[in-house]
């Protein structure tokens, strides 16, 4: 029976918006392709998700390894405040769980600055029971020690809980911890199809 439902953040309930926060900086689409490529889909985004890569030391690393770039670069790392919105369904399907009698957890790959600064503002956090943000914690999904950390961390037993994430490699993982698990699809129009999938899993009108 589940009783938990553990959450990843981004593009699940709130939107990784890079490209258009980009467009928004004055930024070219072209520009922000190459960007988006060779910056945000790279080694080092993920070296930030873990913790291991300082934001704060991002914006000279890519101006020296993309000279090229160096305007659009340091606009990007200006103020990232606006690079993630929250999806408007978010706090409300929170809370509708919640009023259903499931316990809430975030689980999310999250470099630690970014998640200093976005994560205060997140409306759907304070309906939450937990999280575990892996730029802080050193361990990233789809590792198994991270879903064993919020087990151990929240007295959690894998088996009660469905893990919820964009990414199919994470949901996987979260299966062989002993988690149920559901991939959520991209969003589409106000209330994607995932949010109406998922209250019909947990019947929950």
């Amino acid at each position: 029976m589940i009783k938990n439902v553990v959450f990843d953040v981004g593009m699940v309930l709130a939107d990784f918006r890079w490209h258009d926060y980009m467009t928004d900086l004055g930024i070219s689409s072209e520009h922000a392709g190459f960007l988006g490529k060779n910056m945000i889909k790279t080694k080092y985004w993920d070296e930030m998700d873990l913790g291991i890569f300082d934001e704060n030391s991002a914006c000279e690393f890519f101006c020296t390894l993309y000279p090229g770039y160096k305007d659009d670069i340091e606009k990007f790392w200006k103020d990232l405040t606006e690079i993630v919105w929250e999806y408007d369904y978010a706090e409300g399907m929170i809370k509708d769980i919640k009023v259903a009698g499931f316990n809430v957890y975030l689980l999310s790959n999250y470099p630690p600055k970014l998640s200093e600064l976005h994560w205060p503002g997140f409306k759907f956090r304070k309906h939450t029971d937990g999280e575990v943000i892996s730029g802080i914690e050193k361990v990233a999904k789809p590792d198994l020690k991270i879903y064993k950390l919020l087990c151990d961390r929240y007295s959690l037993n894998p088996s009660e809980c469905l893990f919820i994430d964009d990414r199919e490699i994470n949901v996987d993982a979260a299966k062989k911890s002993g988690m149920e698990g559901f991939v959520w699809e991209p969003q589409k129009g106000t209330l994607p199809d995932s949010v109406k999938n998922l209250k019909k899993m947990l019947a929950i009108d």
